[in-house]
Formats: C-alpha cells, structure tokens, sequence
C-alpha cells in the first residue's frame, strides 16, 4: 500500500471533459500497474505493461514525426501562395499597363488618321471670303465645326507644334 498512495490517482474522481488529460493519466495508471506488477514479481504483466508503454512511446515518436511533416507542408505551401500571389499582382500590373498601352496605340492611330482632316479644314479656312450674309453663317458654322473638331484632339493629347523656320524635331 505505501506506493499506491503517492500517486494520487483516483480513477472515480477522473474529470471525462479534459480530453488532454486521458492520455496521461492512462500512462499514470499503467505506470502504478508496472510498479504493483514488478512488486509482485508477476513477469506477465510486466511484460505486457512494458509494451504496451512502448507503444504508447512509438505512436508518440510516429506522432511528432507527423508534426514536423505537416510543418513542412505547411511552410511548403505557404511559401506557393506568396509565390503565386506576387505572380498575380505582376501580372494584373502587366495587364493594366498592355491595357494602357493599347488605349494610347489606339489613340494615336485614330489621331493620325484625323490631322489630314484637320490640314483639310485650314486649307478651306484660308480660302474662304465670305462676301454676303448667307456665306458668313456658313463659314460661323464651318469655323463652329473647326473649333469643336481641334477641341476634341486638345483633349486626347493632341497640341500644336510650332515648325516654321525652326530645325526639324521627330518627337
């Protein structure tokens, strides 16, 4: 009896709610098991209460095996997703920049296929000489046409550039 007493476990009083607390307190009761049986000299029940301590130790060491498994997966797959989302705010930044950029192409294909129009307007505009009312209505509306039509062009960038008697600039 002196051994049973300093443990302290008392299978009754065992709280079923702490999951966490099983394990160990089967480990504890084995533990007192072994004692009584080695007390005993019962070779039997040492021998079973040893391996069955020894599984308890396997599936212990199987267990953390797992953890650092499971560990390296999860860095594995957490290093992926950053990976793959710095490869989509790349490519949503590429794309937004080729959008861009095609807008602007775009622009520049519709102004430049407009300026002979607009070379077309200022021609008629130096040649017309309105001499009776009915011709300066048509020429406010044309000149009201013109102003619209440069207008536009202001907006989508488009600005004159002074070339007369100054060196040739491509851009």
């Amino acid at each position: 009896g002196n051994l049973d007493g300093a443990v302290g476990v008392d299978p009754a009083s065992e709280n079923d709610d702490t999951v966490a607390e099983e394990p160990a307190s089967a480990v504890v009761a084995s533990l007192n098991l072994y004692r009584e049986a080695l007390a005993n000299n019962d070779e039997m029940k040492v021998a079973d209460l040893e391996s069955f301590l020894e599984s308890i130790e396997n599936e212990k060491t199987e267990l953390e095996r797992k953890v650092v498994t499971l560990s390296e997966e999860l860095s594995y797959v957490k290093d992926r997703i950053l990976r793959i989302s710095a490869d989509f705010d790349n490519f949503r930044k590429r794309t937004e920049r080729e959008r861009l950029s095609l807008v602007s192409n775009a622009q520049s294909e519709v102004v430049e296929k407009l300026l002979p129009v607009l070379d077309n307007f200022e021609r008629a505009k130096a040649q017309i000489k309105a001499e009776t009312e009915g011709e300066e209505k048509i020429n406010n509306s044309y000149q009201s046409i013109y102003k619209q039509f440069v207008e536009i062009l202001v907006s989508v960038g488009v600005v004159q550039v002074e070339t007369v008697g100054k060196p040739f600039d491509p851009m």
